[in-house]
């Protein structure tokens, strides 16, 4: 499989290059269409990924909701292309980590490796708006008015951009 680079808007290319965006979210596809409570990493190849939820007979025990999926921007320890809205490379990077998890489940910490910091700074949001709804109003003009709402799935990429030499 091609592994697909990270594209970036403009205001968020350059919390990338001032090191204040390292970790972006991107919607799983396709979303399980079973009920799902975890993702777990295959203990041999930690690029797949299977979704797990409670079994019918026995709640208290985990099933397999999904075939196995892989990451389509790679895994940690692999390097990844960074891209602007043009689809041109801007800097690489080294992935250093990747996840599953809801989009509700963003911590101030994440909102803050996400870059929205910097957007906040940048834009007209009220001031004292916590992070994770600056996100989630970020988030929503991406994807669509319910885009939050809707709290899918998502790739949580962690990366560190490679200094040029």
């Amino acid at each position: 499989m091609k592994r697909q680079s990270l594209q970036f808007s403009e205001p968020l290319k350059q919390a990338v290059l001032n090191g204040s965006k390292v970790q972006s979210r991107r919607i799983l596809k396709p979303q399980p269409t079973k009920p799902t409570t975890v993702w777990y990493a295959d203990a041999e190849d930690s690029g797949r990924w299977v979704a797990m939820g409670p079994n019918r007979d026995n709640p208290t025990e985990l099933r397999k909701t999904s075939s196995w999926v892989r990451c389509p921007y790679g895994k940690s320890g692999e390097s990844i292309v960074l891209t602007d809205e043009a689809g041109q490379p801007f800097a690489n990077a080294v992935i250093v980590g990747v996840r599953i998890q809801r989009l509700q489940n963003l911590t101030e910490t994440d909102a803050r490796a996400e870059g929205t910091q910097a957007l906040y700074e940048s834009s007209a949001l009220l001031p004292g708006v916590p992070l994770q709804t600056a996100f989630a109003l970020t988030w929503c003009e991406r994807y669509g008015s319910h885009a939050w709402a809707a709290n899918p799935w998502v790739w949580v990429v962690e990366f560190r951009r490679q200094q040029d030499e």
